[in-house]
């Protein structure tokens, strides 16, 4: 795992800047910094060390092709041992040594090849020299870039406060960036909150050469499924979940560094940390809890599992008093504005995994979104109204339609409306008019958008930059693509199996978790910060303080009026209704000053 940055064509940036651009993301790699330099371009890496650690050196170099790479590829043994029978040869153990001799032999082609997670930036200086950028299947690895104002050069960077640090970065901020937020809780791809910044999606392939740059996308295609008497069930495909999620658990637990477990005490942190402990002896696991009697606490699932598979755990203790020093670290680290509450848990967990002394943290991510655990998507794809899509677009928004329209300033909702309209409804159409096209059933429809649309971008990015805040690499075995390929072939009636949700995985955990875990009340890993924002809580002060002070950045989008009713609301009757929306604002505002950033 490591960050990764460069330039290509027109003026090649000097080395002061170059340094910069590594300085500002050294937590992301703190074992090495390395640079190398041509004529027009230039590629860095800041490496945090797990694999090969004695070697791995970036870039890779093959004659006039250089490489960095940022991500773990989890075959890398068996690719090594066919390049190898064709003739590669290979010092040390390092997973990126076999990603060169893959392209020498496979072209662009060579990433349909890798198991795992990354973002990889080729120059290929061979014919017409041109710089390549690589993002893995479900976008795990972050990677943004810009091209300059004359069109000449093209910049890149794992992180935007990295990227930023090139001298003729565009900064303006968009304006529609602000309700794109607030409409889908994070910053959706491929666009950034700076307008002329873009991130690569998932299964992207740029190439950028003498001012040309193009886009290739390759979807993950559904597994072949040779069902047992030729009808799908729960039971198989349960039985083809356990046996893949163990072979890449296998794989993901190889490692030259120490590697931990993250335990929630839901159903999917839970099933993986059961495996993982089959696998390997004396796993630790981590779980996060706060001081106090709160709603929806999952400390005493998460020592029941670690009990159950005998893990060494770990209870991270946080003290509510301190959240608002906490919100101000956390949200320095992430590249853009995210109203995920979890953030603040994410980061003092980590921080916890980090300071245990461990460089690998195994995570539960993805399930709920490959196998359809959320009780929106049910809901949604039982609801036969023509205007079902108008209920669910609120469940993937910070604030409802109807909310926003009252919070934002005349100018501000002019200017929206003018642009095409309010994020969340656009989302809404646009969900609605696929699912009318009929290529998939609705539910396949509404997890495929989330899996591509949403979670890269709400989810995936706050795991990796909050984790590599602290040196930690995260790994995520729902996402490999053997389990992707296996849930996209999974038929409707399978993955909600009557009122079951999730139901392969929850077959496929039933021998390995403890039975009040399979059988709990699903709930998301949140901070609850309706309980939180209250009167006499430290959030609720630093709520009121940021969001009706008058330093608040975004006057020009927010009524003051209306931030005062949901401020008065929360106090009055707390709610989620006014708790999320001000949760929202906070994270934007705390966002922008840590930035100094006007919108």
């Amino acid at each position: 795992m490591c960050r990764i940055y460069g330039c290509f064509g027109g003026e090649r940036a000097g080395p002061d800047v170059l340094k910069a651009v590594a300085d500002a993301m050294r937590e992301g790699g703190p074992d090495e910094q390395t640079v190398q330099l041509g004529d027009g371009w230039a590629l860095g890496n800041n490496r945090l060390a797990i694999q090969g650690v004695a070697h791995g050196h970036q870039p890779f170099v093959r004659d006039e092709l250089s490489c960095v790479f940022n991500g773990e590829i989890y075959n890398h043994r068996q690719l090594r041992a066919e390049l190898a029978a064709r003739g590669y040869s290979f010092e040390g153990d390092c997973d990126g040594d076999v990603l060169l001799p893959l392209y020498e032999l496979y072209g662009d082609a060579f990433v349909s090849r890798l198991e795992g997670m990354f973002a990889i930036a080729v120059t290929d200086r061979r014919d017409e020299p041109c710089l390549k950028l690589f993002t893995d299947h479900a976008g795990m690895k972050s990677l943004y870039y810009y091209v300059s104002d004359d069109g000449r050069r093209l910049c890149f960077a794992s992180e935007l406060q990295a990227l930023s640090r090139f001298p003729d970065f565009p900064d303006e901020i968009d304006p529609l960036a602000v309700d794109r937020y607030l409409g889908g809780r994070a910053v959706w791809g491929p666009g950034t909150v700076y307008s002329a910044v873009r991130t690569l999606e998932p299964g992207t392939a740029l190439r950028f050469a003498d001012g040309r740059l193009s886009v290739t996308h390759t979807a993950v295609e559904p597994a072949h499924v040779d069902w047992p008497g030729g009808e799908p069930s729960v039971a198989a495909a349960a039985a083809m979940l356990d046996e893949l999620l163990r072979h890449e658990l296998g794989r993901m637990l190889d490692a030259d560094v120490p590697v931990c477990v993250i335990t929630s005490g839901g159903l999917d942190s839970s099933y993986t940390t059961a495996l993982a402990a089959h696998l390997v002896s004396d796993v630790a696991s981590f779980t996060i809890a706060y001081e106090g009697d709160w709603p929806a606490d999952e400390r005493h699932f998460a020592e029941e599992v670690a009990r159950h598979c005998g893990t060494r755990h770990h209870q991270v203790l946080l003290d509510p008093a301190g959240f608002p020093a906490l919100v101000e670290r956390f949200v320095r680290h992430l590249d853009q504005p995210n109203n995920a509450p979890h953030s603040l848990s994410t980061f003092a967990l980590f921080e916890a995994v980090h300071d245990a002394g461990f460089k690998v943290a195994l995570t539960g991510d993805g399930a709920d979104e490959l196998f359809a655990g959320y009780a929106r998507f049910v809901k949604a794809e039982r609801d036969g109204a023509a205007t079902w899509h108008r209920a669910y677009q609120g469940t993937m928004a910070a604030a409802h339609t109807a909310t926003l329209e009252r919070l934002y300033t005349p100018d501000y909702l002019a200017h929206v409306r003018a642009s095409g309209g309010l994020f969340g409804d656009r989302n809404g159409d646009e969900l609605d008019r696929r699912v009318r096209s009929g290529q998939r059933s609705k539910l396949e429809t509404l997890l495929r958008y989330d899996q591509f649309e949403r979670f890269p971008y709400y989810i995936l990015r706050r795991v990796d930059h909050l984790s590599m805040a602290h040196s930690v690499e995260a790994r995520i075995p729902f996402l490999q693509p053997s389990v992707m390929r296996l849930a996209h072939a999974l038929p409707a009636g399978v993955k909600v199996a009557g009122d079951t949700v999730k139901a392969p995985v929850a077959e496929a955990a039933r021998r390995w978790v403890p039975k009040s875990v399979l059988e709990r009340p699903k709930q998301p890993f949140t901070l609850p910060i309706v309980a939180m924002i209250k009167p006499g809580e430290a959030l609720y002060d630093m709520i009121g303080d940021i969001l009706l002070g008058p330093g608040a950045r975004c006057r020009d989008y927010f009524r003051q009026d209306t931030v005062r009713d949901l401020f008065r609301l929360q106090t009055e009757s707390p709610g989620a209704h006014a708790a999320e929306p001000l949760w929202s604002l906070l994270m934007l505002e705390t966002w922008l000053s840590a930035r100094n950033l006007t919108p």
